[in-house]
């Protein structure tokens, strides 16, 4: 067989591309490799904490359910299973606890922001109105998600609304809305309006309520009735389907 010079020459070119380059190469492959292994890493554990999250949502949500009965044994001496309650109890500590987990442990994330309002919801009926309000506001400035950002928005305007603001809760709810929150917005802002003594505003409000909640196919019969109530002619309402 003829010797080959050309074949030589290019394993000697090689050679000597290979102790200049060889090291970056190397070294480029096992960066790829530790950034493959490491997104494929990142990817599982955020699978694993959102199934973790869920999982103890599951429970505030379970503990929602009964935590008014407990509050209703706790007023009258008793638990839901006849048991005598301390006055001292707190009907909603079942509930306080998992909240109180996915806020510590998956802070940022959408159940943490779901856990927030729980415990608003749980600190209202527990007659902290003052603690809701502020947790209501915190999640409407720092919510990553609009629709919660919308729901705590409309209760925050509700609770300013019972505590006697009615400016304040205004305020809110003048404010731009996702399109699935406009019905309910205007409806109470009807609901203010009625109390503030302005019925032509209310009727607005209430025939803006009924066009938006018919567009989307939403219940319309609360708000047919309140406007209802306030007489006089309707403006054109589009027939659900």
């Amino acid at each position: 067989m003829a010797y080959d010079t050309h074949d030589e020459e290019q394993a000697e070119a090689f050679k000597r591309w290979w102790r200049e380059n060889g090291t970056a190469v190397i070294s480029g492959l096992l960066l790829a490799i530790a950034i493959t292994l490491g997104w494929q890493w990142w990817q599982a554990r955020q699978e694993t904490k959102a199934h973790l999250a869920g999982a103890v949502y599951a429970q505030v949500l379970a503990k929602l359910d009964s935590a008014p009965a407990e509050a209703a044994g706790a007023i009258h001496g008793s638990s839901p299973s006849g048991e005598a309650t301390p006055p001292s109890a707190d009907p909603f500590s079942a509930v306080r606890v998992p909240a109180e987990q996915l806020l510590s442990e998956f802070a940022g994330s959408t159940y943490a922001d779901l856990a927030s309002l729980a415990l608003a919801r749980i600190e209202v009926e527990g007659g902290q109105p003052d603690a809701a309000r502020a947790r209501l506001q915190h999640l409407t400035e720092h919510s990553d998600d609009t629709s919660i950002q919308a729901l705590a928005r409309l209760r925050l305007a509700r609770l300013l609304w019972a505590g006697g603001e009615p400016e304040q809760a205004f305020k809110q709810l003048e404010k731009p809305w996702p399109e699935a929150f406009r019905a309910e917005a205007d409806s109470l802002r009807g609901d203010v309006l009625v109390a503030q003594g302005k019925p032509d505003e209310a009727r607005e409000a209430y025939d803006s309520a009924l066009a938006q909640a018919t567009l989307l196919g939403q219940e319309t019969g609360l708000i047919r009735i309140k406007r209802d109530d306030l007489g006089g002619s309707h403006a054109a309402v589009p027939v659900q389907p």
